[in-house]
Parts: C-alpha cells; sequence; structure tokens
C-alpha cells in the first residue's frame, strides 16, 4: 500500500472511530510502528488530527491526558464513595460480578468486605488485597501480567492484569454484571481509556457479562482518552453523583442507558 492510500485509510478510521491506536494501524496495514508515526505526524500538520501518546484523534477531540493513580485516588472522594453505596445495592447474595481496576471500583470493594456469598472475578490488584480475608467473598484472579503504561513510577500505574491471557481467563466467565470505571465517557466516543492494554480488558469484561453498569463521577463525561472501550449503548447503568449535567443525562439516556444519580451524605 503507498502512503497515500495509507493516509487515506487513516483518515477513514478517524472519522469513523475518532481515535486511531498506532500499534493497531501498524498490524491493519502491515507496515512498521514508524511509518504510521510518520504518517500521523504528516496529517497533524495538516490539521486532520492531534497526535496523542500511542495514537491519534480526530482534530478538535478533547482528548484527556492520564492522571496518575495515586492522585485519582485523592479526587472527588464523597463522589465516588457515594456511587459505590449505589452500587453495592445492585449486588445480590449468591451473584458472580467482574470488578474492574480503577478508584472507584476499589470504594465498591471495601464495602463488598460486609458481604457474603459473593463471587467476584477482578483484574485489579487492590480489589484482591481489599477482599484477600473475607471469607463470605469468593475471589477469582484473572492471570495475566501487570500493566505497565509509560508513566515512570510504579505508584502513579493502575495495578492491573491485562493482555491476552488475562482475556481469555476472563471470557471463561458469565457474571452477572460488570462494574467498570473509566478515563472518559462521551455519546460520541463512548468509553475510553488511557491505556490500549487497559481498555482491551475492560471491553472483554462487557463482553461476557448480563449486565454493564459504569461508575464515574461527571467530570468524565464529555471526554475522551485515547483508546475507545465501546460505545455509549453498551452500558446498561451509570452510576454518577448529581452533578451531572441534564444534557448529557439526557443524550446517554436516548441510547438505552439507565441513569442513576448517587445522593451525597
Amino acid at each position: 500500500m503507498i502512503a497515500a492510500q495509507r493516509l487515506e485509510y487513516i483518515i477513514a478510521s478517524l472519522r469513523e472511530k475518532h481515535v486511531v491506536s498506532t500499534n493497531v494501524l501498524s498490524d491493519q496495514l502491515n507496515v512498521s510502528e514508524m511509518t504510521i508515526r510518520r504518517d500521523l505526524d504528516e496529517l497533524e500538520q495538516l490539521g486532520l488530527c492531534q497526535r496523542t501518546h500511542g495514537g491519534a484523534v480526530v482534530a478538535g477531540r478533547s482528548i484527556i491526558q492520564e492522571t496518575p493513580y495515586s492522585e485519582r485516588e485523592l479526587l472527588h472522594v464523597m463522589e465516588k464513595k457515594a456511587i459505590a453505596h449505589a452500587a453495592i445495592q445492585m449486588i445480590h447474595d449468591g451473584d458472580t460480578i467482574a470488578l474492574d481496576s480503577g478508584t472507584t471500583t476499589l470504594h465498591l470493594a471495601r464495602l463488598l468486605r460486609e458481604r457474603e456469598n459473593i463471587t467476584v472475578v477482578t483484574n485489579a490488584i487492590h480489589v484482591i488485597l481489599e477482599l484477600y480475608c473475607c471469607n463470605g467473598i469468593k475471589v477469582i484472579a484473572t492471570s495475566g501480567t501487570l500493566s505497565r503504561p509509560y508513566l515512570k513510577e510504579a505508584e502513579q500505574r493502575d495495578p492491573c492484569l491485562v493482555g491476552s491471557l488475562a482475556e481469555e481467563t476472563m471470557r471463561k466467565f458469565r457474571p452477572s454484571k460488570a462494574f467498570i470505571g473509566t478515563s472518559g465517557l462521551s455519546i460520541a466516543d463512548g468509553l475510553s481509556n488511557s491505556v490500549n492494554e487497559e481498555a482491551s480488558m475492560k471491553r472483554a469484561m462487557m463482553d461476557v457479562s448480563a449486565e454493564t453498569i459504569v461508575l464515574a463521577d461527571h467530570t468524565k463525561f464529555g471526554h475522551v482518552a485515547s483508546f475507545i472501550v465501546g460505545p455509549a449503548s453498551m452500558i446498561n447503568k451509570l452510576i454518577t453523583d448529581p452533578d451531572i449535567s441534564r444534557e448529557f443525562e439526557e443524550n446517554i439516556s436516548k441510547l438505552g442507558v439507565e441513569v442513576i444519580k448517587a445522593q451525597l451524605e
């Protein structure tokens, strides 16, 4: 495929998906990632895209940067606790649930310590440690490799397991509910994450679960991270805080998503 054909393919992908990944394009077009990076640089110079770590986004799209996990733990704590309290009401005796990595889902794991006869399938190291001593909770950890994104310090990264082995393990289960966190959620782009492997693992959890419940405070709405997890229409329920805008609530409800506003204490 000549350069002009590659550029046309990339432009079409940007128009359709809004976000493209360097390694995915490299596989699709059978060229090196260095070649794709040069193509993306050329498109950026033409004003057709905005380069991001690991890929590019269509020009004019608001891209959020990854905030270190250690910093996110300190942000919007009251909202996250309220969201977790609303989420625990949806977990019933005998349930098998999938629990994603993230700071909001960690609050849900802490509430699960008081429950019994629940099976939790998770790729989140913090969740595993939180539930380690709970005799009433059966914890199944996915296999896989530790996620190691570009953040340099270990405490900045999301402590979770990812990769093909983790996804293969996840796909052996059929949880009744998947509780998923997100870096960004927009009407056009759906759920997104700043790390490709983590986005792919979230998608695997959603694919095998009977119901997807997203836990996200209002600051995530209208933003998109570098890698798409799936469209907003894949979400069954969205648990958020009362500060969700009326416009966003109305638009996402039109996609069949039930919006639940947790009450702050």
